[in-house]
């Protein structure tokens, strides 16, 4: 079971990742979501990635 959680939590920094990209690279959610609205939630996905990618690396250690 301490296998899954750093696989687990890779997997989720790559989830937030990508739908940043997707929400700002792709027009998936042009047509449900204004571009500035999709553009503060793209920042969201950005800084949560990086912070759960940040706490993954730390927890390593």
């Amino acid at each position: 079971m301490n296998y899954f959680r750093p696989v687990f939590g890779i997997l989720m920094v790559i989830v937030y990742l990508s739908m940043a990209y997707m929400l700002v690279f792709t027009n998936i959610f042009a047509d449900t979501l204004y571009k500035p609205l999709r553009i503060i939630f793209s920042v969201v996905f950005s800084v949560y990635g990086v912070f759960r990618g940040y706490r993954l690396w730390k927890d390593k250690k």
